[in-house]
């Protein structure tokens, strides 16, 4: 479904990535993909990841290709999770 703000079409997808911060610490969470466009996803995950922030995806279904992302938004989806909005940077950009 295509929503008015939305540029390209999300679809629902269902996989597991390892989401990290691209500078700093090195934690590595395990979250859940929920959808995904040719721009960006929206991740499960179980903290807080701050807006502005830049990550890096690892998964075997991208075929443990690293993806670098933004985080566009994060918001309390659960009691004890969240739902946080990534915007895909293209390489070579450094986020600009």
């Amino acid at each position: 479904m295509l929503l008015d703000s939305r540029k390209q079409r999300r679809t629902a997808q269902r996989f597991r990535v390892h989401i990290f911060a691209a500078h700093g610490s090195r934690f590595a969470e395990l979250a859940t993909v929920e959808n995904v466009s040719s721009s960006g996803t929206r991740l499960a995950t179980q903290r807080v990841w701050k807006p502005g922030s830049q990550v890096i995806l690892k998964s075997s279904a991208i075929g443990d290709a690293y993806v670098k992302a933004r985080v566009v938004y994060c918001h309390a989806a659960t009691r004890k999770g969240f739902a946080i909005g990534l915007n895909f940077l293209k390489a070579g950009t450094g986020g600009k």
